[in-house]
């Protein structure tokens, strides 16, 4: 599958003005990464879409609840068949969360991929 290469929700272009277009184990962390992007409820067009941000936002966080909310959205990409690893940051002062993943998509290549949630 293909997708318009996308940084920061832009579309890119390359020198030459024309689409960038990616695929493979880029495309599937794209998209992966945009799940984890997305409050659940938020995209009228699909609500079950996302992850839900109160799970990082609440006073008193339960690190097991943030990273089970965080694997139940990458298994919303359905070509992601294992998630090996979950690594977070949070930022209080900026109000962002750094979420890290390594996952195995269905085609048995490896996906490292790095999502700022910004919670401000």
């Amino acid at each position: 599958m293909q997708s318009l290469k996308l940084v920061n929700g832009d579309i890119v272009f390359d020198e030459n003005g024309e689409l960038i277009m990616i695929e493979g184990p880029e495309e599937v962390a794209q998209c992966a990464a945009d799940v984890l992007g997305t409050n659940k409820k938020e995209w009228f067009l699909n609500p079950l879409k996302g992850i839900k941000f109160r799970a990082f936002l609440d006073k008193y966080q339960s690190e097991e609840e943030m990273r089970e909310e965080i694997r139940q959205g990458l298994f919303q990409e359905p070509r992601i068949k294992t998630v090996e690893s979950i690594h977070f940051t949070i930022d209080r002062k900026k109000r962002t969360i750094e979420i890290h993943f390594q996952a195995t998509a269905d085609t048995g290549e490896r996906i490292n991929e790095a999502v700022t949630i910004d919670a401000g």
